[in-house]
């Protein structure tokens, strides 16, 4: 886990000091709780996902777990997509398939709209 701290319009990053034992982390910052949030973590609120991109900003889109379901995701606009955890419900052949046609689908719609 590591934070940014503004200094002279840099970014310095330091790393948690949990973030060699996940043991330890885990109890420290007491996951069990209703929401993970580490101390120096500020939750925002997303925006919705037709929101213009204001210019000279990176949009990152953010998704995970969508275990091949995808159908009903309205993707916005991104300049990076991160997908994070599992994007097959088995791992069979098909579903890596069906992924990779939606990701492609999801890019051409983009280039399309951009």
């Amino acid at each position: 886990m590591a934070h940014g701290i503004p200094s002279q319009g840099k970014v310095t990053v330091t790393v948690d000091e949990y973030s060699s034992n996940p043991t330890q982390a885990f109890t420290h910052y007491n996951i069990n709780q209703s929401r993970f949030q580490p101390p120096h973590v500020h939750m925002v609120d997303p925006i919705p996902y037709d929101t213009p991109k204001p210019a000279g900003h990176t949009r990152f889109v953010c998704i995970s777990d969508t275990h091949s379901r995808t159908d009903g995701i309205q993707m916005p606009y991104g300049d990076i997509l991160l997908h994070t955890g599992d994007f097959t419900e088995l791992g069979l052949p098909s579903e890596v398939k069906k992924f990779n046609d939606w990701l492609g689908l999801t890019w051409l719609k983009a280039k399309l709209q951009g």
